[in-house]
């Protein structure tokens, strides 16, 4: 690392502490001048992509899943355990090792966490993602949700 005072790449991590499950913070000294500084460290996840319903295929983008469950739960599940949802989600898509998830599968991954955190978020969510058109759909998964 360089200092940023003085351009000397002799430095040294005098501390390092989470910042969050995805960044470290370090807070470092120049051997050469004793100026002190503060970096931060990002893990880089590994370009991932989305296959769209209609064949396209996008870039992973974890706060369009972020903003689709804000908007059904609404005030219902706190921001915090949002992002660990998104954060799992984000996860297993890494895990699958596919080059490109489908949406299908990215919505149903969704669609099981919120069925079992908060029954009338899922309703919300799944009625956007399936599209529902009419009051009977809503009454199928009403159904579906009862007798589970």
């Amino acid at each position: 690392m360089t200092c940023p005072k003085c351009k000397s790449t002799n430095t040294q991590v005098i501390d390092s502490r989470d910042v969050d499950s995805r960044t470290i913070r370090r807070r470092r000294e120049c051997e050469s001048c004793q100026f002190r500084f503060t970096t931060y460290e990002k893990i880089e996840h590994v370009r991932l992509s989305v296959t769209k319903r209609d064949g396209r295929v996008e870039p992973f983008d974890r706060d369009k899943i972020y903003k689709g469950m804000e908007t059904a739960a609404s005030g219902r599940i706190g921001p915090e355990l949002l992002s660990e949802i998104v954060d799992d989600i984000e996860q297993k898509v890494i895990e699958s090792a596919e080059p490109a998830i489908s949406t299908k599968k990215i919505g149903n991954l969704v669609i099981n966490r919120l069925r079992k955190l908060d029954e009338i978020s899922y309703l919300r969510f799944v009625s956007v993602y399936k599209n529902f058109e009419q009051i009977e759909s809503f009454q199928e998964e009403l159904t579906k949700l009862k007798s589970n």
